[in-house]
């Protein structure tokens, strides 16, 4: 039993020290977003593309979001965020949407 205890104390130590994946980005900061931003100029204030790109009646959508940090063992102050960029026909930013929980 005493072997067992230790052996789950050092797999829940070496769990916590574990670094980020390399995968988990968050998107970058909306107030970089501007009205009429090309997608190249989106690409490089959010540093990264997003997960989903769709075709909607709107344009191109755009999808961001951190559900990967919700895996993070004992993460227990996670909150989803998502964010959802839009284009138009000519590769224009024309609006987005935020989704960010309340501290």
């Amino acid at each position: 039993m005493k072997t067992f205890c230790t052996l789950f104390a050092a797999v829940l130590l070496i769990g916590c020290a574990s670094p980020q994946p390399q995968s988990v980005r968050p998107a970058g900061k909306v107030e970089a977003l501007r009205v009429g931003m090309s997608k190249e100029e989106v690409l490089a204030a959010f540093g990264h593309k997003p997960k989903h790109i769709s075709q909607t009646a709107r344009g191109e959508s755009w999808y961001y979001d951190n559900s990967e940090l919700a895996m993070i063992p004992f993460n227990l102050g996670f909150r989803l965020e998502t964010k959802q960029l839009f284009f138009g026909p000519d590769g224009r930013l024309t609006d987005w949407n935020l989704s960010q929980p309340a501290r």
